[in-house]
């Protein structure tokens, strides 16, 4: 009597155990899995070309900046770049590059840091992606200190 408790006690555990554990349809109708999500689709990458120019800062007697041929990568309707340079005082220095293109319309934050992690300069540039323009922000002045421009061009 008591082996027939154990297997009345045991089937439904295996049974329940065998359930859990079996694999799924990956092609089920019903799954959210099956379904297409059009964020999920990936979109290739477009390589770009930007020529970032401000003009001469006055107040503190910099020369004017023209950066060429700096590589940028848009994705649907985001925009990054990166670029590396060394500032006047001697500084590394990494500028992000980061925006969005819709249709005709471009909107790019830049901003550039130091190796050290302070803060170099910002800007917010709008426009078309042939030529944005925006005011350079020092460190963490609320003072525009120069013009900036940014023109995208596409790489072949």
């Amino acid at each position: 009597m008591l082996n027939a408790i154990r297997q009345a006690v045991a089937a439904p555990l295996i049974l329940m155990l065998l359930t859990a554990c079996a694999a799924t349809d990956p092609y089920a109708v019903n799954r959210y899995e099956s379904g297409i999500n059009p964020l999920r689709i990936p979109v290739e990458p477009v390589p770009l070309s930007g020529t970032f120019a401000c003009t001469a800062n006055n107040e503190a007697g910099l020369p004017a900046i023209i950066w060429r041929r700096i590589p940028f990568r848009q994705e649907g309707d985001k925009l990054t770049g990166l670029y590396a340079f060394r500032d006047s005082f001697g500084y590394q220095d990494s500028v992000i590059f980061s925006g969005s293109l819709i249709g005709g319309s471009a909107r790019v934050g830049v901003t550039a840091v130091r190796k050290d992690g302070s803060s170099n300069f910002t800007v917010d540039m709008t426009g078309s992606p042939a030529s944005m323009t925006g005011q350079m922000m020092s460190g963490t002045s609320q003072h525009p200190v120069r013009s900036c421009s940014l023109a995208l061009t596409a790489t072949r």
